[in-house]
């Protein structure tokens, strides 16, 4: 499949895009198809007992072909974070950054330079010639500099003919040759592509068994690390025995380390999904795993695509399943924060643990897993993972995950770098997305170490739901939350609270406090909460809070009676106001939206961008996506009818394999509208009462032959709703300033992305910063004039819903003004998720006829809206 490049007419072109690179890349369908994947892994290794440990298999112990890669390997690759757009200079700054930047301090040493450095030329020996222009110093020199600074240089090409990026860029016929000048240029370490191969029907074991000769007998006698990529997979048409996931049969006495799946993301896009579905192929075969060679998810990527917390994650799970670490991001651009968590020792020490044995799954509950992993000494790598949306206790024992028995254990926080004791339990409340990652021993000083505890999230009985608890202005609902002592210890003065946004009100129903608790035991509180009229639509948080003491015995001295603070967080969400009378409800904004490929496209189709196009017919409204899909929308009950074309689009005819797809409707979780099995041969009429339902999800599954190619539309998409809502002060909805009463200016627009896009009323037109001939750097203003002085309370910012990125604002400020020229802050500056999902800034009521957004960091350094709006109270 040919990634789709951005188009300049219909978004700015990403400088990190790696045009016309073919590579077998699929979405993960959902995370819960991965979760069930994993659980079964997990239900075939049967129960655990009390006293079994479960470890899972040993290393492997095949002897390896070289003496390199005792522990899995570290390092930085271009793909990801720089596409092709790399030349001599660019490696150098990256590698002298991975210096610089306390990197290879952590252990990353190899400098990876993946497809893109070479144009398939060569000279009439058939040796390899590069640019004069890209390396002008030549690809030595290059690896010389590497070297210079303590570091390794790494290399790529493909076994085939042809290379991922276009012709002639593969080895194939030449390995000792290439080999032989690759050694000759000084560099340690070959990655090995398979689409050459994959075009010629070659097989990978025979070819990468050739490959690792030609790495064993180079004529420099260099040791050479060798990372087979076979990124192909049944979803993409490879051969039964020839894809992916079978590369753990010949590759542990092959190369240093096997890709297990496909690719896990685009360049310049990793997203959490497919973080997750590459984790569960890898780990599929722990047992071919071990010093010297080692299954290999592929690259870590933090800041393409997922947030902190599921970066993190990914980084612990990698960890838990001694994966080599290679950091796919722009080391040069990476925040400090990123850095610092890319260089935490104690989780290095996990995967680099000398024993080599990957972790495995032991238990699967829902949403949630415990992975382990044994270390030396003894020792015990514990993921409490939560691979869902909402936070959720996960819980284990000390002899479930392989420890012997022990009067207490001692548990090591990873990322908090704190130490707790335990009687047995190890349990904590994780953060949706999220991994808790401890080292549990036997050795425990009890009397001096802090006893483990767990506050669980507040639990939320919300009046709607979807991937989070709905909670409309207005409403009032129970919150819950509960603290237990899983320490050998009491803990005493026990305290609950509940923090609530500003202008919310939580009030305590029942007793909050306990005396005391004992190993075990366990005080539950409950609160009524209010959201206020007015609020602003957009995530809100709802933090559990608990205070207590326990007492310490130092080993000279008096008894210390210690307080600790604990908290814990749960997301809610504020929907936007359903929608009122009869239109396209793909305008309307979702709550939240999941697409197999990439992600979900308003009034375009999914793959490349272009209209939605079923049998020839275009239709101007509509989503297009792909399988395993769901759009959620709050319709309130406001709504009764929604009526569509459903059909595979016309963009799928590009190959006869995949292109069938099940469209199902869902109000408030109850079937509406089954469509059974759609192919490309016909589409289908929809029509589906919606009833009282205040959420309507949009569900695409997958056709029964996989979701490769599941290129589904949902056309001319409309809904008929009631009268709009009632808005503040009759209603407890937010009033906005209609857009025909406000206009709109920026101190950067490119020509077709003007500052009155952002401000019309559509979300399919936008503003964007100028990207050509000149890209303007942040910060970048959008300021809106309200035609008169009003009373605002709250913006709300409509990211670009085209299924770019590029100019998404993921930091910002906002400032009101009465007369344009002199501004105040009107927020607290803050940051916003990387995706499509409506945003809003809550503001004190305050006077102003402008109101300034400014964008302070963007995806690419640009910025973009599709909408933003602004909150007002209206005159009495």
């Amino acid at each position: 499949m040919l990634i789709p490049l951005r188009s300049p007419g219909s978004a700015p072109p990403d400088p990190r895009t790696r045009a016309g690179r073919a590579r077998p890349r699929r979405r993960a369908a959902a995370a819960a198809v991965a979760l069930a994947a994993s659980a079964a892994l997990v239900a075939a290794a049967g129960p655990v007992s009390a006293r079994s440990v479960p470890t899972g298999p040993g290393p492997n112990t095949t002897p390896p072909i070289n003496d390199l890669a005792k522990t899995p390997y570290q390092g930085w690759n271009t793909y990801y974070g720089l596409g092709s757009t790399f030349d001599e200079q660019t490696i150098k700054d990256e590698a002298s950054a991975i210096v610089n930047r306390g990197l290879a301090a952590a252990g990353y040493n190899y400098v990876w330079i993946d497809g893109g450095w070479w144009s398939g030329t060569r000279d009439a020996s058939g040796n390899i010639t590069v640019s004069s222009t890209q390396w002008p110093d030549g690809m030595k020199a290059v690896a010389d500099y590497i070297h210079s600074l303590g570091l390794k240089a790494g290399i790529y090409t493909d076994s085939g003919i042809n290379g991922c990026g276009g012709p002639n860029q593969g080895s194939y016929g030449r390995y000792q040759q290439d080999v032989n000048t690759f050694a000759a240029w000084g560099y340690d370490a070959v990655k090995v592509d398979f689409c050459g191969s994959e075009q010629m029907g070659l097989d990978p074991a025979t070819v990468y068994g050739q490959f690792r000769d030609a790495l064993l007998n180079n004529s420099s006698h260099r040791p050479m690390l060798f990372n087979i990529c076979n990124p192909f997979i049944p979803e993409t048409g490879a051969a039964p025995g020839k894809t992916a996931f079978d590369s753990y049969k010949f590759g542990p006495s092959t190369g240093n380390s096997w890709r297990t799946d496909t690719d896990i993301g685009f360049s310049g896009d990793i997203q959490y999904s497919d973080m997750l579905r590459n984790l569960d192929a890898d780990a599929a075969h722990p047992e071919a795993a071990g010093p010297g060679h080692w299954n290999d998810p592929d690259y870590l990527g933090p800041e393409l695509g997922m947030t902190a917390a599921e970066s993190q994650a990914q980084f612990s799970m990698w960890s838990i399943v001694a994966a080599p670490l290679i950091i796919g991001s722009d080391v040069t651009k990476l925040s400090d924060a990123t850095i610092s968590m890319l260089s935490n020792s104690e989780v290095l020490a996990v995967d680099q643990d000398p024993l080599g044995i990957q972790g495995t799954a032991i238990s699967t509950v829902g949403d949630t897993q415990v992975w382990t992993k044994p270390l030396t000494g003894g020792d015990v790598a514990v993921a409490l993972f939560n691979r869902g949306a909402s936070p959720q206790v996960v819980s284990t024992t000390a002899e479930q995950v392989g420890l012997q028995h022990s009067g207490a254990y001692t548990l090591r926080d990873l990322w908090q770098h704190t130490t707790t004791e335990t009687a047995d339990a190890i349990s904590a409340t994780v953060a949706p997305h999220s991994v808790v990652l401890l080292r549990a021993s036997r050795q425990s000083a009890v009397g001096s170490t802090a006893p483990s505890t767990d506050l669980s999230p507040a639990t939320v009985t919300p009046t709607a739901q979807a991937s989070l608890p709905l909670v409309a202005p207005g409403d009032t609902f129970p919150v819950s939350a509960s603290f237990t002592d899983n320490g050998r210890l009491g803990v005493q003065n026990v305290t609950l609270g509940l923090d609530v946004p500003a202008g919310w009100t939580a009030t305590p129903v029942g007793s909050t406090t306990a005396a005391r608790l004992k190993t075990g035991q366990s005080i539950a509180a409950t609160w009524q909460v209010t959201v206020p009229p007015g609020t602003m639509p957009g995530p809100d948080q709802l933090t559990a809070t608990a205070g207590y003491g326990w007492w310490s015995e130092p080993d000279s001295g008096p008894s210390v009676f210690n307080t600790v603070t604990a908290n814990e967080s749960t997301q809610v969400q504020v929907p936007a106001a359903p929608p009122s009378g009869t239109g396209p409800l793909s305008h309307h904004p979702w709550l939240d939206a999941s697409s197999g490929y990439l992600v979900p496209r308003v009034d375009l189709e999914d793959a490349g961008g272009g209209p939605l196009v079923m049998h020839g017919v275009t239709y101007p409204t509509g989503i297009g996506t792909a399988s395993v899909s769901t759009i959620d929308f709050y319709t309130g009950g406001n709504c009764t009818a929604l009526n569509a074309t459903v059909g595979i689009d016309d963009s799928a005819n590009w190959t006869p394999a995949g292109g069938t797809a099940v469209f199902q409707v869902y109000g408030d979780g109850v079937k509406l509208y089954d469509s059974g099995l759609v192919t490309r041969a016909a589409t289908q009429a929809m029509s589906v009462n919606l009833g009282t339902a205040k959420v309507v999800s949009l569900v695409v599954g997958d056709g029964g032959d996989g979701t490769y190619n599941d290129r589904a539309d949902w056309g001319g998409l409309q809904i008929t709703c009631g009268a709009p809502v009632a808005t503040v002060p009759a209603g407890p909805w937010p009033h906005f300033v209609p857009p025909a009463d406000e206009s709109a200016t920026a101190t950067s627009a490119n020509a077709g992305y003007p500052a009155s896009n952002a401000v019309d009323g559509n979300v399919t037109t936008l503003w964007h910063s100028e990207f050509s001939p000149v890209h303007d750097p942040l910060p970048i203003s959008l300021t809106i004039d309200l035609g008169a002085v009003q009373t605002v309370t709250g913006l709300t910012y409509q990211p670009r819903l085209d299924g770019t990125i590029t100019g998404t604002i993921t930091a910002y400020t906002v400032e009101v003004s009465s007369d344009g020229v002199n501004f105040t802050q009107a927020a607290a500056p803050g940051t916003w998720t990387q995706d499509a999902l409506l945003k809003s800034v809550q503001i004190a009521p305050v006077q102003a006829r402008y109101v300034r957004l400014t964008a302070t960091a963007g995806a690419y350094g640009y910025a973009s809206a599709a909408e933003v709006a602004v909150a007002v109270q209206p005159p009495a």
